[in-house]
């Protein structure tokens, strides 16, 4: 729904400031490459070509934003727990109403006519449509032709410009320098958004850089006998964790039993065509979860088409969602956990788009969502889901998301939009929790970057460059979770060691974002006693920045059922939704107590290091080196260390 602006009118006519035709103007966007985009010459775009136009809105308090949440989340708190609502969140942090008005008081004198506006229902956004020519007279640019090298071509400037006084207002403006319109053929004129590019689309198939691995098929269609000999049965226990790890072993590992209470929730994010088998689920429960009913399936929340689809199987278009429910339903059981299935089949979808369906005031905030990242939605193509789902649903107390991305992939003023609606999730309580990536101090594909903190977003095949640091992980307002192992031949009662059988944990240093303050005496207790010896131009190594994963949780030899088969399963992907399992069942005795769900917990995982256990071993290797060590307390590799329930139960049983 769109609010008039008409009733501003007044308030404008009594309140005016004019802005002359020759206020003072500074660029507010200014694209620093064009990568596979060149500008075509001699020809420029018709200046009556129409453009959807949008405003993004300054959000207001952000900056307050950090210790709201300490004063939730932090253990010494007096308002630990006092959780946010909804509302109390949008009405703190939408744009103020002198920055409504200023801007369209702005719009008005340069010749935009107020009756041509429409405001977002959380005053997040203005939208308008205007000419070619009367946005380059608004923005003192010029919008010119690109091509792609694929042939695809959008209309784009270089840079924009917008009054001195307006910059604390407007946080961006849209069609602009991102590659977010192309022209559509035919006489109308007018443009549309592009999908988004297939590398950022976390549940497609061929995006294969934080999903697990695959390993030995141990039993169904695909398994291989020996032909001299029967090959007998695997038999999984207690004594071969080391080389099978089931929930059992899981439970031995971090010192919990099955759960009795169904009284908290827990929310698993998957994105299409990503999807579980039901027949999966059956066979993982006939054969490592038997107190679970067959049938059983997780309760489905589609966000923006999202559909379970079943029409293509493989390993990597089943193997991350049938990976994470088993083991969640599993472990929590018999609490109910939801899917997140977000993403229609034709767009996909990312995780703004799944954070829209929480929160009706991020579709707009910041300008909404970026089509050069995000799925577009109402999805504009042939058989696309028609809707955009905003606010539709509450969300569980836990969140649990085995997908990722570089932060070099996406630009900061992107991060940390998205960050910051990390921040308010934990703000109403949620805990929020992100697999730290698969390849070590490496990227997604195992690449690593070409210049020093991924300047430019540039990279190379891997066996060199500077570190590459993963998102959303590196976010201070999430939880990120890295990922170890049974050291081989060694019991399950034994230490565990970072993991380096298939997938290395993924870990380092951001190059966006500031180092947290509940962070901060871990980090630089590391530094003073273990500091790398790697170089400006391999890592962040300025001690100022975030450093990641926060704790870790085992993640190689998971017993899996995919595709009708029983299989070895590895990745940070096992190691997230296991830490949210464990979280989960702490909810379920705090809320069996008339507590709040536990919410953001990174201030009480850091004050309390000794209720995990601490990970001296093993490192994450990439671009060409051995990456980090994990040491004594923190470190880049495991973080804090893996769970002990025992311990961690509690402490926040303690907290109010």
């Amino acid at each position: 729904m769109q609010l008039s602006l008409i009733t501003f009118a007044c308030v404008l006519a009594a309140t005016a400031v004019a802005f002359p035709a020759s206020v003072s103007h500074v660029v507010h966007e200014k694209r620093s490459q064009l990568s596979s985009w060149v500008a075509r010459t001699g020809v420029k775009p018709d200046g009556r070509i129409i453009l959807p136009v949008r405003i993004g809105l300054m959000q207001s308090n952000l900056d307050r934003g950090h210790d709201i949440l300490m004063d939730i989340a932090d253990p010494s708190s007096e308002n630990y727990g006092k959780h946010w609502t909804a509302k109390q969140i949008a009405d703190t942090f939408a744009p103020l109403q002198e920055s409504v008005d200023t801007v369209v008081e702005w719009l008005e004198e340069s010749g935009i006519e107020t009756s041509r506006l429409s405001l977002s229902p959380g005053r997040n956004w203005l939208s308008f449509d205007a000419s070619i020519a009367e946005v380059e007279s608004l923005l003192h640019t010029e919008y010119k032709f690109y091509a792609h090298e694929t042939g695809q071509g959008h209309v784009a400037c270089d840079e924009y410009s917008v009054p001195r006084k307006l910059r604390q207002h407007i946080d961006i403006i849209m069609p602009t320098v991102h590659f977010d319109t192309n022209i559509v053929s035919g006489l109308e004129n007018k443009l549309k958004k592009r999908s988004m590019p297939p590398n950022l689309q976390p549940g497609n198939p061929d995006n294969t850089g934080f999903k697990p691995k695959q390993g030995e098929i141990l039993s169904g269609p695909d398994f291989v006998t020996t032909p001299d000999a029967a090959t007998p049965a695997t038999v999984y226990n207690l004594a071969n964790c080391n080389q099978y790890i089931t929930p059992e072993c899981l439970r031995a590992l971090y010192n919990f039993t099955n759960g009795t209470l169904a009284s908290s929730s827990y929310g698993i994010v998957e994105y299409t065509p990503e999807a579980y088998i039901q027949t999966d689920l059956n066979l993982f429960y006939s054969t490592l979860a038997r107190e679970i009913p067959q049938g059983t399936a997780p309760v489905l929340d589609s966000i923006d088409g999202g559909v379970n689809q079943q029409t293509t199987q493989s390993f990597n278009d089943n193997g991350e969602s049938d990976l994470d429910l088993q083991y969640a339903q599993a472990l929590v059981y018999p609490q109910k956990v939801t899917l997140y299935q977000t993403g229609d089949l034709v767009e996909g979808a990312s995780f703004n788009n799944f954070l829209d369906a929480l929160d009706a005031s991020y579709c707009t905030s910041g300008g909404g969502d970026n089509p050069n990242f995000d799925g577009t939605y109402p999805d504009p193509n042939s058989g696309g889901y028609k809707k955009h789902d905003c606010g539709i649903y509450t969300p569980a107390s836990v969140i649990s998301t085995s997908y990722g991305s570089n932060e070099a992939d996406l630009t900061p003023a992107y991060e940390v939009r998205q960050c910051n609606e990390y921040m308010k999730l934990g703000m109403a309580g949620v805990t929020i929790l992100y697999s730290s990536g698969d390849n070590g101090v490496a990227g997604n594909g195992a690449q690593c970057c070409t210049k020093a903190k991924c300047a430019g977003g540039t990279y190379n095949s891997g066996g060199s460059g500077t570190f590459n640091p993963s998102f959303p992980g590196t976010c201070p307002y999430v939880t990120s979770v890295g990922a170890t192992q049974i050291v081989p031949g060694a019991s399950v009662t034994a230490p565990e060691e970072a993991c380096e059988t298939v997938i290395y944990s993924g870990g380092g240093f951001s190059n966006v974002f500031a180092m947290p303050s509940y962070q901060s005496s871990a980090v630089k207790s590391y530094f003073t006693n273990h500091k790398p010896t790697y170089t400006a131009t391999q890592y962040n190594n300025s001690q100022t920045v975030r450093g990641y994963p926060d704790v870790s949780a085992n993640g190689a030899n998971y017993v899996v059922a995919v595709d009708g088969a029983i299989s070895l399963v590895y990745g940070t992907s096992a190691s997230a939704p296991v830490f949210g399992s464990i979280i989960t069942l702490i909810n379920e005795q705090r809320v069996a107590a008339g507590k709040r769900a536990v919410g953001f917990i990174n201030p009480t995982l850091y004050a309390n290091p000794t209720m995990m256990n601490d990970i001296t071993t093993g490192g994450n290797q990439g671009c060409g080196t051995a990456g980090f060590t994990a040491v004594s307390g923190w470190d880049p590799v495991t973080g804090l260390g893996t769970p002990n329930y025992q311990k961690m139960l509690p402490v926040f049983m303690a907290l109010p």
